[in-house]
């Protein structure tokens, strides 16, 4: 049974009568485990939905339009946790005195599906997979590392074979499309087991539709855990030239590139970014594969939107990853100080927390923001990426961004907008500014 927590109002749901608090059993003689199977069949015109409240159950007998929304809201899905104990796993390499949840490691396909979570499919069992067949629930996201066993069983921490191309075998043949992700770790998994990898999933193409290539991520919180290094820069251009050789092959053989490596490559080894070709259908976007060059390419595109003038002039202190820097302030920062009355100063926030190793914005916490911040001249506004908060308004260390604006004393804007609309954003930030200092228009 799963709780219904929000019943709208004038749906067909409130029509019925359904409340807040019933708890749906089964429909057409399903039972409902979860949202994903409540949505899968309810979506037919005809249904029968047998829902428990108190101490009696009801069945509602629904006619309604294909697809048709009931116009309720279910209770959230609890996530499984996983059991693999990978030597990369970014949840181990956390400090201690975080947030519990921050220490939780899941693996579900159920999330997969939903939000494009990666998942190893260790333990999915053949009643998972049959129901990922019957509700077609595609695509799915999968960390596959290796598919020689041995290294397989070395990266994930397991003990036993998880029969992975078996599985995959099983889910394409059902036409599920999958999108593979391998964490390259330098001595283990590259080389000929690189090769192996690439060449045991292409046979699955376009079923396994992309492989994603992105470089281990390592703390400096590693205390007794598995031995590993980062890529050198040398070792980081030489997989850029070898994967570009392999990519011709493999457009020549599937009309696809196939593999394609994530932005950190390209940034680390000092190449330049790849233009928008290179990731065809940009599958894996989210997963930092291609996300710098189409942020750029919108950000071009829009240019003609921008506007001239701001009304009031305006300082904006912007902060980011060392990561994205070079690209952001080359492509993006330097043409939005052409715009009169504004001016923009990018600050890359080094991670002491994580350490230095750890670029990216999504990672930054509130007191390296704060202590690399607090003796510099802010300006009006501190924009801050949308990523470094979870849904609570925190960051990782549970600093709060009002907790980050009373010790800077600047106002923080947590830039959630499309870059497109940017000019939009500052010129309602410099009225704002001018209301608060008395300035009339």
């Amino acid at each position: 049974m799963i709780e219904i927590k929000c019943v709208n109002e004038g749906s067909i749901a409130g029509e019925l009568g359904l409340q807040v608090g019933d708890q749906v059993v089964s429909v057409n003689n399903n039972p409902i485990h979860d949202e994903i199977d409540f949505r899968f069949y309810v979506a037919e015109a005809k249904i029968d939905l047998l829902v428990h409240r108190k101490f009696e159950q009801i069945v509602f007998e629904i006619e309604k339009e294909h697809n048709e929304d009931l116009g309720i809201d279910l209770a959230d899905m609890k996530m499984k946790a996983c059991g693999n104990n990978c030597i990369f796993c970014f949840v181990y390499q956390n400090p201690r005195g975080m947030r519990k949840a921050l220490y939780f490691k899941d693996e579900d396909y159920r999330f997969s599906f939903l939000y494009g979570h990666y998942v190893t499919l260790t333990t999915v069992s053949q009643t998972d997979l049959d129901r990922i067949v019957n509700q077609q629930l595609s695509p799915l996201y999968i960390s596959v590392h290796a598919t020689e066993e041995n290294i397989r069983r070395l990266l994930l921490g397991i003990k036993r074979d998880d029969h992975l191309l078996e599985k995959i075998d099983f889910l394409v043949k059902g036409n599920i499309e999958l999108h593979a992700q391998i964490v390259l770790c330098p001595g283990i998994n590259d080389g000929k087991i690189f090769d192996q990898t690439v060449n045991d999933l292409k046979t699955y193409f376009p079923g396994v539709r992309s492989i994603a290539i992105v470089p281990v991520g390592l703390t400096r919180h590693r205390e007794r855990l598995y031995e590993l290094r980062l890529h050198t820069v040398k070792e980081l251009q030489e997989m850029i030239d070898y994967t570009n050789k392999l990519r011709k092959k493999l457009k020549t053989e599937l009309s696809s590139y196939y593999v394609y490596l994530a932005d950190e490559f390209f940034i680390k080894a000092k190449t330049g970014l790849p233009g928008s070709d290179y990731y065809d259908e940009f599958y894996q976007i989210e997963n930092g594969v291609g996300e710098f060059t189409d942020m750029i390419d919108n950000f071009e595109k829009n240019l003609h939107l921008l506007p001239s003038a701001i009304e009031h002039p305006c300082k904006i202190s912007w902060v980011t990853g060392t990561l994205a820097a070079e690209n952001l302030e080359k492509h993006i920062i330097s043409k939005l100080n052409k715009i009169k009355n504004l001016e923009i100063e990018l600050i890359p926030v080094k991670n002491d927390f994580y350490g230095h190793a750890i670029e990216v914005s999504g990672l930054l916490v509130g007191q390296d923001i704060y202590a690399q911040l607090k003796d510099g001249a802010l300006g009006d506004y501190i924009f801050l990426p949308p990523r470094v908060l979870n849904h609570d308004g925190l960051f990782l260390d549970d600093w709060s961004v009002n907790q980050l604006k009373d010790a800077l004393g600047v106002q923080v804007h947590v830039y959630k907008e499309s870059l497109v609309k940017i000019g939009e954003v500052l010129d309602q930030i410099s009225v704002k500014r001018s209301m608060k200092n008395g300035i009339k228009k």
